[in-house]
């Protein structure tokens, strides 16, 4: 019974410790999007809000008490635009009082697809019609406050997500257990479809655009073949599917029935969960190399600091050394100068002494 209390304390204990390193974390990626991402503006397609997980049928517009439907058009962090109908109650609201407190409700999906419902005060900046409609109208809000931080997580990573795809589609994750870990996926092995045909493979490496693998098979019969990739990310539980083109293929050294493939990615086709992983490990994996770059330079200071206390001390207990020696042998010096053959030396007589000294006797 104690030792399982002991071990619930220290579970707890590292529980809280991981919240508030993940808080920490968090709230550093919030800041970071906000400054860098808060000018640039999502249009809502029908594939973007399925990947940022927004439920468009509860998005609502709020004022004087009332709430009505919208669909939003568009959002970034500082406004969004939505379209109403100019017979809507919201819509004859604003013509009357374009000043009137109004508010725009956000409804995400979490990972347990539970809701996540909140509210950012705008004011009306612009009206006009949606594509040159009579029914239609769009809105332009502009915030009145800095949005809540899970709006600011979610249109900050997809920003930054799509920027990497574009910009850092090569850099490649060797496959190893450590990159396993830290990009959720279970194991090396997997399974690739050829033709409809499922062959399992080993995973060798894998970036935003392709990945490399390992299975059964002859190169030339595999090259330019469409291929469907399949991962399994344990932090979602979610399977994906990766269409690509084998582009080229290899014998393994020392193999005649083993290929290592190189997968090329349709764009198009690449899972925005897939992107959202692999942008995880890049930007973790890159702040690990700046934050190591940081911790060896403050090492090297220390270090060199400690070298030049160490020199400073060793001059200084040299120029004391050498000033003891020196004063030993001034001492010495004086000494010998005192003396002769290590006898004091004798006083010289006077001339009255020398007058008082008895005459020698006379034979």
């Amino acid at each position: 019974m104690t030792v399982f209390f002991i071990y619930s304390l220290e579970r707890k204990a590292k529980l809280k410790y991981n919240y508030k390193v993940m808080s920490v974390t968090t709230s550093h990626h919030i800041s970071r999007y906000y400054d860098y991402y808060r000018d640039k503006e999502i249009v809502f397609t029908k594939a973007n809000l399925k990947s940022l997980r927004i439920d468009p049928r509860q998005i609502y517009l709020k004022s004087n008490g009332g709430q009505w439907p919208c669909i939003i058009n568009s959002s970034s962090l500082q406004q969004a635009k939505v379209i109403v109908g100019t017979s809507s109650g919201i819509y004859s609201t604003i013509q009357k009082n374009r000043t009137a407190p109004i508010s725009i409700r956000y409804c995400f999906f979490d990972q347990n697809n539970e809701p996540i419902q909140f509210s950012v005060n705008c004011s009306v900046v612009d009206i006009k019609p949606f594509q040159n409609s009579n029914e239609l109208a769009m809105l332009t809000l502009n915030f009145t406050q800095r949005p809540p931080d899970d709006l600011i997580l979610r249109i900050g990573e997809f920003i930054e997500v799509n920027e990497n795809f574009q910009n850092r589609k090569e850099e490649r994750i060797a496959i190893n257990e450590n990159s396993l870990r830290l990009l959720n996926i279970p194991k090396e092995e997997s399974y690739i479809f050829i033709a409809g045909v499922p062959r399992k493979c080993i995973l060798k490496d894998l970036s935003f655009g392709g990945a490399k693998a390992m299975l059964v098979g002859i190169p030339k019969f595999l090259e330019n073949k469409a291929v469907d990739l399949r991962l399994f990310f344990i932090d979602t539980n979610e399977k994906i599917s990766l269409q690509g083109i084998i582009k080229n293929s290899d014998f393994m050294p020392g193999r005649k029935d083993i290929s290592i493939v190189h997968i090329e990615f349709i764009p198009d086709e690449i899972p925005m969960t897939y992107k959202f992983h692999i942008n995880s490990y890049i930007t973790s994996y890159q702040k690990q190399l700046i934050q190591n770059q940081i911790n060896n330079k403050a090492a090297a200071e220390k270090a060199e600091a400690e070298a030049a206390a160490k020199k400073a001390a060793a001059e200084q207990k040299a120029a004391e050394l050498a000033a003891a020696q020196k004063q030993a042998m001034e001492q010495k010096i004086a000494q010998q100068t005192a003396t002769v053959g290590g006898r004091p030396v004798p006083a010289q007589p006077t001339a009255d002494s020398s007058s008082e000294t008895p005459a020698p006797a006379e034979n």
